[in-house]
């Protein structure tokens, strides 16, 4: 149940990624929700499950908006690799790094893929413009505080554990006295 509310969670993040929140392409204003969607993934849940979810969003996201086939499900796998394998090495607490390590994690996925179109397909490049880039690095940053808190209310209630643990039957008095 989890792999497929995700999916279908996913599926809504990309329509609305495709078409309300992209007025034009070159638009430097649109947050990328799926880029969350893939840190959340990769922060909160086990290797294979995420990798099932991301992987057909990813293909999906890339029949509609990709240039060059394959390069959505390239930044999809190569972003959640990098934010699973770097999460789980650094000493720190967990919500110390987790969302300024998805702009650094956005910034860094973009230029790479960047970098791999540019020797792909130049002529279709948009140039590379830091302030822009670090606009977006934010909007994904403000657009994961709100995201993660509906995902992991999103995950509770499909995995069925919405009011939490079970609450535990208090006693009050002498608990040697029955």
């Amino acid at each position: 149940m989890f792999v497929i509310g995700f999916f279908f969670l996913g599926l809504l993040l990309i329509g609305l990624q495709t078409t309300l929140l992209m007025f034009y392409p070159l638009w430097s204003g649109a947050p990328d929700l799926y880029f969350v969607l893939v840190a959340y993934l990769a922060y909160r849940h086990d290797l294979l499950r995420s990798l099932i979810i991301l992987f057909p969003l990813s293909m999906i996201f890339d029949v509609l908006s990709g240039l060059l086939l394959g390069m959505y499900p390239a930044l999809f796998i190569l972003g959640f690799l990098l934010l699973k394998f770097t999460s789980a090495r650094l000493p720190v607490r967990e919500s110390l790094y987790q969302v300024p390590m998805i702009g650094v994690g956005y910034l860094l996925v973009s230029w790479l893929v960047y970098v791999v179109m540019s020797f792909a397909t130049p002529s279709l490049l948009v140039p590379w413009s830091w302030p822009v880039m670090l606009m977006r690095a934010g909007l994904v940053i403000v657009c994961a505080f709100p995201l993660f808190r509906f995902f992991e209310f999103f995950s509770r209630r499909v995995e069925g554990r919405f009011f939490g643990r079970h609450k535990v039957r208090l006693r009050s008095g002498n608990r040697y006295r029955e």
